[in-house]
């Protein structure tokens, strides 16, 4: 029974040590990772899907023979008036639409749209695939401006 018990407790041994050198090289092999590798895996990701789930406002839909020279005299129009928000133009058969903006959360959206409501009476919040944007506050950072040069 002696034996029995000292297999036991030799077994139970070799194997916490197994299992203590196998997360020691865990840790050993995730600490090599550093935190500058992990962004730019996150900076290639983010140039190849450039869109994110969001919301833009659709100003348009028409179709018909002049329903593309309607949508482009729109655009048109619009950008005159709101030259810091892109308007988009789709075709989709068929309707042609212009939907503008790239707004991350609804309610962004709902509060452009009362700007406009007045020039654009059917007007409404469309969920949508927008671009990915640089946000104002971020625009000012070291990084940022470091990447813009990079690139040139």
């Amino acid at each position: 029974m002696r034996i029995v018990i000292i297999i036991l407790i030799f077994t139970f041994g070799t194997l916490n040590t197994v299992d203590a050198q196998s997360v020691e090289s865990y840790y050993a092999n995730t600490e090599e990772i550093s935190v500058d590798s992990l962004l730019k895996l996150h900076r290639e990701y983010n140039s190849q899907y450039s869109s994110i789930d969001g919301y833009r406002i659709q100003i348009f839909k028409g179709s018909g023979n002049n329903a593309l020279e309607d949508a482009e005299n729109i655009i048109d129009e619009f950008s005159e008036k709101h030259e810091d928000t892109e308007a988009y133009i789709s075709f989709m058969e068929p309707y042609y639409r212009i939907r503008i903006g790239d707004y991350r959360i609804r309610l962004d959206a709902l509060n452009f749209l009362k700007i406009i409501r007045r020039s654009y009476p059917s007007a409404f919040v469309i969920q949508s695939e927008i671009e990915l944007i640089v946000l104002p506050k971020y625009q000012k950072t070291i990084s940022y401006e470091q990447e813009d040069n990079s690139r040139y």
